[in-house]
């Protein structure tokens, strides 16, 4: 039987963004004792969505900053000038 998780858990990682615990949540079953309940962990699983969407947005131009620093670094050592990063 797979792990299951409630709705207190997943509230508390949407309201403090903890990327972290939405990933180990991921893995698990939602656990939920009537509609409203079922009804109320849906909404958090959007919200955790767009908190997803916005890390991996973040993490996305994040990478683009190192590109565009690590091009410039190495266009900089062909030229002669080292920059250390």
């Amino acid at each position: 039987m797979k792990e299951s998780y409630s709705l207190n858990e997943i509230k508390l990682a949407v309201i403090n963004e903890n990327v972290g615990k939405l990933q180990q949540i991921s893995n698990k079953e939602p656990c939920f004792s009537s509609i409203d309940e079922a009804k109320e962990i849906l909404s958090y699983i959007n919200l955790a969505k767009e908190i997803i969407k916005k890390e991996k947005l973040r993490l996305f131009k994040n990478m683009q900053e190192i590109k565009k620093l690590k091009k410039f670094n190495q266009k900089d050592i062909k030229s002669g000038i080292d920059f250390k990063i």
